[in-house]
């Protein structure tokens, strides 16, 4: 049997269902509602929440397809797409991108096509659920930069209106990448502190995301793309936690990595190794706490795991070549 083509004017509206591309609010639709939508047996079971902040839409879809299914859409859309793909198959072929993307359950991939134009393909019996974040092209573009070959490439075609996808080949969604959404899919929406939390959270899987693009570029022969991820992961995860006690195998049962990899993988992808980085971010905590508190170079030295203030002072000397009390004064 033929797949049923439908337009996605056709039901992308009905029953208040808010466009994923969009990121101004529609007629019905509130952050955060529950709905559905459909054409019956052509389309199957739609059900969807909707998130809206400033230059960001979120929405988790899930689809029941009853048949074969393809869904054209053709309006314009001046945002940046990115999908996280968290069950079902599903073929999409967008306006001036060569290859056909292809998305299985836990991958995820980035696309802008200002043309806006599209066709999902999905096959009878398909469960697909997806976790969809769009970004106004001027907002991803100032939160990209312009710091690495990966960003460079996607500012020139951000600048020429080109289309183009985020990596060659879907990336592998990481361990914490899940835990994120699911956290997201789990919030409430109750006051503008939980609102604040919730954005949080998705700029966060964005980060994770993008690192996980910039990093396909960079000099890191032998890793893999989930490789590098949970190498972001680790590095993020350390931002936070530094002033705690860590060992190897710690360090390698937390991003999943054996520690030859772990070792050599850091190294190679952040140019130093892990332990320097922790000492790294110990000792510029150090000079914070310095500069900008009255609290003793004692209570800084406990703070920081040494046990004697003298071994604080030693290994600060040698790091920054002069002593704490250089910075206090």
């Amino acid at each position: 049997m033929a797949a049923a083509l439908i337009h996605s004017a056709d039901f992308i509206h009905a029953d208040s269902f808010p466009n994923p591309q969009l990121l101004r609010p529609q007629i019905g639709v509130s952050a955060g509602r529950e709905g559905g939508a459909g054409q019956g047996a052509k389309v199957g079971s739609l059900k969807f929440r909707s998130w809206l902040f400033p230059d960001i839409h979120v929405m988790n879809l899930h689809w029941q397809v009853g048949r074969d299914v393809s869904i054209v859409e053709e309006s314009r859309a001046d945002t940046v797409n990115i999908n996280f793909q968290l069950s079902g198959h599903m073929n999409t072929r967008f306006t001036g991108i060569a290859r056909e993307v292809g998305m299985k359950p836990h991958q995820h991939n980035l696309i802008f096509s200002p043309e806006g134009s599209f066709r999902n393909t999905v096959r009878a019996g398909e469960q697909v659920e997806m976790f969809h974040v769009s970004l106004r092209k001027k907002y991803f573009s100032d939160l990209i930069g312009c710091d690495d070959r990966w960003s460079e490439r996607a500012q020139e075609s951000l600048l020429k209106d080109r289309p183009f996808a985020g990596v060659e080949s879907n990336a592998a969604m990481t361990p914490y990448m899940q835990k994120l959404i699911a956290d997201i899919k789990q919030c409430g929406q109750s006051g503008p502190m939980q609102r604040l939390m919730l954005q949080s959270k998705v700029l966060e899987l964005v980060a994770l995301h993008l690192g996980q693009l910039q990093a396909s570029t960079s000099s890191a022969p032998g890793l893999t793309m989930a490789e590098v991820g949970r190498l972001n992961e680790l590095k993020a995860y350390l931002d936070v936690h530094f002033l705690e006690d860590f060992s190897l195998p710690q360090l390698s049962r937390l991003c999943l990595l054996n520690e030859f990899k772990l070792k050599k993988g850091f190294k190679d992808l952040f140019g130093t190794t892990v332990f320097a980085y922790l000492r790294k971010l110990r000792m510029d905590f150090a000079v914070n706490l310095l500069l900008d508190s009255s609290k003793s170079i004692d209570h800084i030295s406990e703070m920081l795991g040494y046990e004697h203030p003298q071994h604080f002072s030693t290994a600060f000397r040698r790091y920054h070549g002069s002593p704490p009390s250089s910075f206090r004064a």
